[in-house]
């Protein structure tokens, strides 16, 4: 019976959790974020007036209990997604409406039609991958305004218009005196008209609840309020320029319509950068004329357009930025939200291959082994125009510098010839051509061009072509599904190649000869002059270079390979002080992303470990815990023992600095990134030649002017126990010790 009823008030307990978050989420999602400070300051604000906060609280209740009653996904119902439009409906009705259980009622009915309007639009945009803003919303509220006529029994609150008696009744005499004060400070500044814009948004329509919003956006992201402010004196300009009354924002309140899509576009649907920020500025005068023009027009119809102009230009502009043709130019879209525009700006930063963050699917070299380039995109013989994006691989001898041996007569000379050629990604068959003869050296059939080729389908739009493959080397055949790796056949001499090579390309349909797409390739090696071997995420091999495939070793391999659910103890002694043990657990997420989570201190490392490298993704909470100095250490490890292998990437700044120079940095992330941070890990050679049983990493990290912020020496043993000593920039020395609890 105990057990029954502890069981019982725990699920009472996480339930309440559940709503109360969800809630909370509601409030801070209008401002594109989960912030919880943020959050509570605008709830605050919602109840500037009570009878309009409480409105607000009863329509997300209901929304949030709708979405837990049709078991929709907690994840989304947590990020306050499916009830923020119903909140937004639920303020609007105690703003206009007095109260009574009338407007009860219209309150849980409107919050209900701003819920399943919901449902419908993010279903309806989804598709086009497009976000559906506040449209819920509008249609809810439009809805309630044209319905009022004939509610006989609802009278229109008329204590909006009275703001003095209202902060009477909150703090006394006191509150209305810090109120006219901020009032008569701000007069004729145009900031007096920006914090009744901002105030709007949560239908409170005096200075403080603008002033105590501002406090929060600018707690919560300096961009965003750095954003805010661009945002609406641009359109505050515009307005005199055309020769508008700027005073008439001061009763229409359609500034929040160019605060939120300064932060929409310049914040947080792109990536913060010059581009992002110009581009939020260009459509200020174009979102002015459409608030204006919708003004006029719905007034005709005595109801308000509220934020129609700025989902108008927003998801309007959106959507022309997703059909880009090259999503590699600025502006870049977000893909993955954190939880600010600075993380987004400082993640996106750390890509080494930033400029091909928009090609997420992997497509890898088709061989195994090191070749060289000997034609690339663009190139002097057979790669232009439509056929520009492809490759040409051979084989070199590594001291001659010659692809073949001997004279170099017969095909069996040469290094490629022969050689097996893999599938470099996972995908499906769609094409196989494996009966063309091979041709003699110095004999090119231009009547069968592409020779013995195979055709995979990775995605709707994205297919690779190997060709000029031996003939009957192919042993795949339409409809096989390949996996990354999986031998299709060997390099041969068949069609439009006079000596053995690979050609290689991507392009957008299963047609044999069609013509080639832009994709850069994921993680190869590259070897440089000096023979050193250097690790490229994302790119464009060119002409001339000589790459490779990742070769892994189980040692490492076994190290970073981790189960749901595996637990470890991470322990860790600073400056010779007690030791302190902290509790690790893999798991994963409901977006099927893995992470380490820390149980003391709640911190999260998200990785990806795809056999051939592991890579941290991000890092939150304390960097008190030791899986901090966990992160820092093997920020970007490749599992191989090549000594001559260096892995250089960047790292995420605001993991190295703090205030007031990352607060700095916060404002300008917009227009220069000025703080720097660097990441680099080599290989100690190891004396065991076979069979290691361990293998030493050492790793640093180098912020401005090249002065090390970070560095680890760590030995990774074959029982996947893990040793760090590591150093900071304040000279501390630490040693952790990684275990496994099931060991």
């Amino acid at each position: 019976m105990k057990s029954y009823i502890f069981q019982m008030k725990d699920k009472l307990l996480k339930k309440s959790l559940f709503i109360g978050e969800a809630i909370l989420t509601s409030y801070s999602q209008i401002f594109f974020t989960e912030n919880k400070i943020l959050a509570s300051i605008l709830v605050v604000v919602s109840f500037i007036d009570w009878w309009t906060g409480l409105s607000g609280l009863i329509a997300v209740l209901t929304a949030v209990g709708l979405s837990t009653v049709l078991e929709y996904s907690p994840v989304i119902a947590k990020q306050g997604l499916f009830s923020f439009n119903a909140l937004l409906v639920g303020l609007g009705i105690g703003t206009y409406f007095l109260p009574s259980l009338e407007v009860l009622l219209l309150i849980i009915v409107g919050g209900t039609i701003a819920f399943f309007s919901t449902i419908v639009i993010m279903g309806l945009f989804a598709k086009y991958k497009l976000p559906f803003l506040s449209i819920p919303f509008l249609f809810g509220m439009w809805l309630m305004l044209l319905a009022f006529p004939s509610f006989s029994k609802i009278a229109l609150n008329t204590e909006a218009l009275y703001p003095s008696n209202m902060f009477f009744k909150l703090g006394g005499n006191t509150l209305v005196v810090i109120v006219d004060t901020l009032t008569t400070f701000f007069a004729d500044t145009g900031f007096d008209t920006y914090f009744l814009s901002l105030g709007a948004i949560f239908f409170q329509f005096n200075i403080l609840a603008g002033v105590l919003i501002s406090i929060g956006l600018l707690i919560h992201s300096r961009v965003n309020f750095l954003l805010s402010l661009v945002g609406f004196f641009v359109a505050y300009w515009f307005y005199s320029f055309l020769g508008m009354y700027t005073g008439s924002l001061n009763y229409t309140y359609y500034g929040f319509n160019f605060i939120l899509s300064a932060i929409a576009i310049g914040g947080y649907f792109l990536i913060p950068s010059k581009a992002s920020f110009v581009w939020s500025l260009v459509l200020i005068p174009v979102l002015v004329v459409t608030t204006i023009g919708s003004d006029r027009l719905f007034a005709s119809f005595e109801l308000s357009a509220f934020s129609l102009p700025f989902n108008m230009i927003v998801i309007g502009v959106l959507y022309a930025f997703k059909i880009r043709y090259n999503q590699a130019k600025s502006p870049i879209l977000t893909l993955i939200q954190q939880k600010n525009p600075e993380t987004n700006a400082y993640l996106f930063d750390s890509h080494s291959a930033k400029e091909y963050a928009a090609f997420t699917i992997p497509i890898r070299l088709p061989f195994m082994g090191q070749w060289t380039v000997n034609q690339g995109h663009d190139g002097a013989y057979t790669h232009k125009f439509f056929f520009k994006y492809a490759w040409d691989f051979i084989i070199k001898d590594a001291i001659s510098g010659k692809e073949f041996q001997g004279e170099g007569l017969l095909t069996s000379d040469y290094y490629c010839f022969d050689k097996p050629v893999i599938a470099p990604a996972m995908g499906t068959v769609v094409a196989v051509v494996n009966t063309i003869e091979d041709n003699e050296i110095g004999v090119a059939n231009t009547l069968q061009n592409w020779g013995n080729t195979v055709v995979i389908q990775h995605d709707m739009y994205l297919f690779s072509k190997v060709s000029h493959l031996k003939k009957g080397s192919i042993t795949v055949h339409i409809g096989d599904v390949v996996v990354e790796g999986q031998g299709i056949g060997k390099c041969g001499n068949s069609g439009r190649s006079p000596y053995p090579h690979l050609h290689f390309q991507l392009q957008s349909t299963s047609k044999i000869g069609d013509q080639t797409t832009f994709w850069p390739l994921f993680e190869y090696i590259v070897k440089d002059d000096n023979s050193s071997l250097n690790l490229v995420e994302k790119g464009i091999p060119k002409e001339g270079e000589t790459i490779a495939t990742i070769s892994t070793v189980t040692l490492l391999q076994n190290a970073f390979k981790w189960n749901p659910g595996d637990e470890f103890e991470l322990r860790i002694m600073k400056d010779a002080e007690k030791e302190v043990s902290y509790s690790i657990i893999n798991e994963v997420d409901s977006y099927n992303q893995s992470y380490l989570h820390c149980l003391k201190t709640n911190a999260k490392l998200y990785y990806e470990n795809n056999g051939k490298t592991f890579s941290s993704l991000n890092y939150l909470g304390s960097k008190r815990s030791a899986l901090f100095y966990f992160y820092r250490s093997f920020y970007k490890v490749v599992l191989s023992d090549q000594t001559n292998l260096l892995i250089k990437t960047r790292f995420p700044v605001h993991h190295l600095y703090r205030f007031p120079l990352l607060t700095i940095q916060d404002f300008l992330v917009p227009l220069v990134l000025f703080l720097k941070g660097k990441y680099q890990l080599s290989y100690k050679e190891t004396e065991q030649t076979f069979s290691p049983q361990n293998m030493e990493l050492q790793s640093k990290i180098e912020g401005n002017k090249n002065r090390v912020l970070f560095s680890a020496n760590s030995v990774v043993f074959k029982n996947k126990t893990i040793h760090i000593e590591c150093k900071t920039s304040k000279n501390s020395k630490i040693k952790l010790k990684w275990e496994n609890n099931l060991q």
